[in-house]
């Protein structure tokens, strides 16, 4: 009897600590819309949205730039990411400059940007402000400009038809503006 039960006890051991190792957090967990998230807890559809931005910032930027001093990003045109995916974003821009940053209008560092008598930017000093204008976005498909603002004169515009295929966006050039 004394063994059935000392059994029972190991085999209820094993049992809960089986459902608490479960319980842990792990670096993909799924969230109520089937999503994955990772640590950052980026939704699947944040990620989407970051490569989509990432490779149309970058795309801007391999057009023309005004340096690799720094890399300013306007970050509040990265529309439906929350601040950990807006970070991530920054992180990966990284290869485009050691210098990478949120751009703040309120907050501009003089060291990199000129301004006019005014307060307002004339230029960048050796480096690049980027963003996002987007045209239309739905789950596979998008119509959205990148932009590499380096100066009043100086600045792309190439937008794109981006088509969410094999886990990735396919960017087409429709056009090009250049200031």
């Amino acid at each position: 009897m004394k063994r059935r039960i000392y059994i029972g006890l190991i085999i209820m051991t094993a049992v809960i600590t089986g459902l608490l190792a479960g319980c842990s957090s792990t670096e993909e967990n799924v969230n109520n819309e089937g999503n994955k998230t990772t640590d950052q807890k980026i939704s699947a559809e944040e990620r989407k949205r970051m490569d989509l931005y990432l490779a149309v910032m970058e795309g801007a930027f391999r057009e023309e730039n005004g340096g690799n001093l720094f890399v300013a990003v306007k970050l509040d045109t990265l529309a439906g990411l929350g601040n950990e995916a807006k970070s991530e974003v920054l992180k990966e821009l990284k290869s485009l400059s050691a210098n990478v940053y949120g751009f703040d209008k309120d907050k501009i560092d003089n060291s990199h940007f000129k301004l006019d008598a005014d307060g307002r930017l004339i230029r960048t000093l050796d480096g690049s402000l980027l963003w996002v204008e987007i045209k239309e976005y739905s789950e596979d498909k998008a119509k959205i400009t990148g932009v590499s603002w380096f100066g009043n004169t100086g600045a792309v515009f190439p937008s794109y038809d981006a088509v969410f295929a094999d886990r990735k966006w396919q960017l087409k050039l429709i056009s090009m503006a250049i200031s």
